[in-house]
Parts: C-alpha cells; structure tokens; sequence
C-alpha cells in the first residue's frame, strides 16, 4: 500500500493509521508505506511490482494514481500487480469513473476485494517525456489551472471550492490559442484547426474533480474521448464552467466530442500541457491509448 501522506492537503497521512488497524484487523498481509517525494510513489510501485506483489494500492488523489500506474507498467504484461484505489486527494477522478466510493474507509475495502475489472490507461509524450495517465488531460485553458493548481496554494485555493476560484482568476486573464488537432480513430483520420479555449482528452468521463468533460467516455472501451472546446470567450466560457459538472457543456454549438485511438495537438508557443492535473510541459503533444493495460480491484 503507497500512501501519498501529501494528497488532499495532508488528508492521505491523517489516514494511515486507520488503514494500518483495518489490514491488521482483517489478518491482511500488506506493507504500508510513504512517499517521501514527487515520484516516489513511481519507484515504490515498480519495485512492487519487481518483487512479485500480487497487487498495490494506492491512497492519495489522481496524480498519486498515474505515478503508480506508471511504476506498474514498467514491467511485462503478464507479471504486472492488479491495482487498488483509495482516493484521498483533492480530485479522486478515477475512482468516480470507476464507481469506487469516495470515502476512503468504504474504498479500501474494493481495494482489496476480489473482483477485477481491466483498466485503460492513456499515455501522453510531450517535451521528451512520455507518462501513462488514468483519468484525464488537456491542453489549453485547463492546462494553465493544472499549472497554477500544482504550485504553492492558498487557502481559499483548497478543495472543489479552490480549484473553482482558481478556475475563474486564471479565466481572467486566459486568451484562447490557435491550435491544429490531427486524430485518428474509430470513424478515420481527420485534421481540426482553429482557436480553443481548451481540448481535453479522457480515459473516464470525469477530470478536475467531478467534471464530467466526456460523460460518454468508458475506462475499458480500448479508446479516448476527446473534448474540444472551440473559440468561446471568456464570458461565455464563464456561463459555460458550472454546467460541466452536470454535462450541460455538450450543447453548446463549439464543443465537439470524439473518440479516437492517437492524436497529436500542435501550436502555440508556450501552450500548456497536463495529465491527471499535473503539468507535462508545452505542446506539441501526441497522446493514445493503452487497452486493458491493468487490472483494478472494484469490489
């Protein structure tokens, strides 16, 4: 078990001895251990993973996961862990996907239930470096909030309610960016340029917290949804952020969704880049899909 004692502002640490007493409680044979630093969560899961465990849970939010999943992957098929999640972080996107309960108690016990689902996992390459991610990533506008989100925080930044102001301040001062989109997938290649507000690419349907950005999109189907938000301002981008949660942004008539296999997004100079809320560079960036690439614990 990796707990990230950082994920949800300390949250994941306050946990931890109630998830030592459950295991003992339960006679379940586990190590628990701590991260110490950014990818260290990564290190632990491979040498996990190396050492023939037979799964590895991960507490803390959705970038503790892709540091995880990332350290699972780095061995052969065959001899990878399944994977278990405990969300203690501030967005907990994949366990929504996955219909784990956000309460981390409720959610160790799937964690170590025996019954697996495959799990999807989308792999970005940008500036160099090439990540596997779980939930969701975008460039754009949601990539310039991943960007403020990950620095140091203010209080009023902490929690859904933090990342919605921080959503609004960096809105403020947001000019949208010329981009080109090259896509292959279910329905052919396809070339798309314009301005956008953002494009977000997903595994599940969930990303920044309970968004539902691709409420269609399957963490199982062997595919990605893509969302592209075209040229809207910043006030109708405004009027535009609440619906979201609820999937209202679908109609408006510059969003456009898709499902694809690869892309590669191209443009501006100094265009952000995210995965799972944690900044991957600038563009260019190509993305796909790696099907079934897990297991994961669902009950």
């Amino acid at each position: 078990m990796i707990v990230n004692p950082a994920a949800g502002m300390g949250r994941a640490h306050q946990l931890e001895p109630r998830v030592r007493a459950t295991l003992n409680a339960a006679g379940v044979g586990a190590r628990v251990v701590e991260t110490r630093a950014a990818g260290h969560a990564e290190e632990l899961a491979a040498s996990a993973a190396a050492s023939g465990h037979d799964r590895v849970v991960a507490v803390g939010g959705d970038g503790t996961m892709q540091e995880v999943v990332n350290g699972l992957i780095a061995i052969d098929a065959a001899d990878r862990p399944s994977l278990g999640v405990v969300p203690a972080g501030s967005g907990n996107d994949l366990s929504r996907s996955l219909a784990i309960p956000l309460n981390p108690m409720a959610a160790l016990s799937v964690a170590l239930g025996g019954q697996l689902t495959p799990l999807d996992l989308g792999t970005a390459r940008a500036n160099g470096r090439e990540r596997a991610f779980v939930a969701a990533g975008g460039t754009g506008f949601d990539a310039d909030v991943a960007h403020t989100m990950a620095g140091p925080r203010a209080r009023w930044q902490r929690g859904r309610a933090g990342y919605f102001l921080s959503t609004l301040n960096v809105l403020r001062r947001h000019a949208n960016r010329a981009l080109q989109v090259e896509i292959d997938g279910p329905d052919g290649a396809r070339r798309i340029e314009g301005r956008f507000l953002f494009i977000a690419f997903a595994n599940g349907p969930y990303y920044g917290g309970g968004m539902q950005i691709c409420p269609s999109a399957s963490i199982s189907d062997g595919v990605l949804d893509v969302c592209l938000v075209g040229n809207i301002s910043r006030l109708g981008a405004l009027q535009q952020l609440p619906g979201i949660y609820r999937a209202k942004h679908v109609d408006h008539p510059l969003v456009e969704l898709l499902r694809v296999h690869r892309l590669t997004i191209t443009g501006e100079d100094g265009t952000r880049v995210h995965l799972d809320g944690e900044p991957l560079g600038v563009l260019p960036v190509e993305v796909g899909v790696l099907p079934g690439a897990l297991q994961v614990a669902v009950g």
